[in-house]
């Protein structure tokens, strides 16, 4: 992997951290890149990448590792995770996504294609919803379409409480063990580096997410709250839905409860193509047999569908 470079914006009180990757590292990796080819890439749009919740900027470097041999690519971590600031308030899409405004006011950044990843991507689609200007092309990579109240025998209360994983774990090795039984397959030794970047050592060596539950609570709560199925109206650039699903069949009914992953994993796919017939101008790339961390699982195909997506 390329490493990127790692900087720092001061947005309304917080330190905002930020990685970023760009032609000259691409270059000085790969000395033979022909001219031509630098030259034709000087003038494309920025891509600016928002992780999901509880991870960092590091998810994307993969990703990253295809995208900036044609593009400036900025990834963020978002307020309470990675290296940013852990204020105790200012969880809500509002303020998340005014982070994002200002940190990019801040890089010189104008127009620019938005991707994000599961709750990164619910933050993309309120930023492309406020601020339509801002965007020419927005990716959302497997987001939670639909707004959580509406999904079935879910409540607040559940909703608040539930967590993708543990909060600590004895050691980092620990953690890494863990991780690694749940992805499977396509572990390696630079997702477990990506992965690292989640967590922080206590004194007594054992690790915790960064992001902290009382601040993860009130992202849930803010999502909860937040009406998510009015901004699809609102998107007036070209959007790529990216699901780590099949396309749906048709008159395929949504399973009465979302209990379990197979479940929501089969509802994932009606969801999408509901959203997708509310979009003006909507392209789906469905991605069946794939986890919910695609940039992890398939980082050279989702990078080059979003580089194919851009170009257009």
């Amino acid at each position: 992997m390329l490493k990127p470079r790692s900087a720092f914006i001061e947005v309304e009180n917080i330190r905002l951290h930020y990685l970023e990757w760009d032609q000259t590292l691409y270059r000085q990796a790969h000395p033979a890149a022909s001219a031509q080819q630098r030259e034709a890439n000087e003038d494309n749009i920025p891509i600016v990448l928002l992780h999901g919740l509880s991870a960092s900027a590091e998810t994307w470097s993969l990703v990253a590792d295809h995208l900036c041999q044609q593009h400036q690519v900025i990834a963020f971590d978002q307020r309470g995770h990675g290296q940013s600031s852990q204020p105790d308030t200012g969880y809500d899409q509002i303020t998340m996504t005014e982070d994002i405004i200002h940190g990019m006011a801040d890089l010189g950044l104008g127009q620019i294609a938005l991707v994000g990843h599961g709750w990164g991507a619910r933050i993309a689609l309120a930023l492309a919803a406020r601020h339509p200007a801002l965007l020419s092309h927005l990716i959302l990579v497997d987001c939670p379409h639909v707004e959580p109240r509406h999904w079935p025998g879910m409540t607040r209360e559940r909703f608040l409480r539930e967590r993708a994983g543990k909060e600590s774990y004895p050691s980092s090795e620990a953690f890494l063990q863990a991780m690694q039984e749940e992805i499977g397959n396509f572990w390696s030794a630079e997702i477990a580096e990506i992965l690292l970047s989640y967590i922080e050592q206590r004194p007594d060596g054992s690790v915790e997410e960064r992001l902290k539950p009382a601040n993860q609570r009130q992202i849930r709560g803010a999502t909860w709250e937040d009406r998510a199925l009015s901004y699809y109206g609102k998107l007036t650039c070209p959007v790529l839905l990216v699901p780590a699903a099949a396309a749906p069949q048709q008159g395929e009914e949504p399973p009465e409860r979302l209990e379990n992953a197979d479940e929501f994993a089969y509802a994932k796919g009606i969801m999408v193509a509901q959203v997708a017939r509310t979009i003006h101008q909507c392209t789906v790339l469905w991605m069946p047999d794939t986890a919910h961390d695609i940039q992890l699982q398939r980082p050279q195909r989702l990078a080059q569908a979003i580089a194919t997506f851009v170009k257009e």
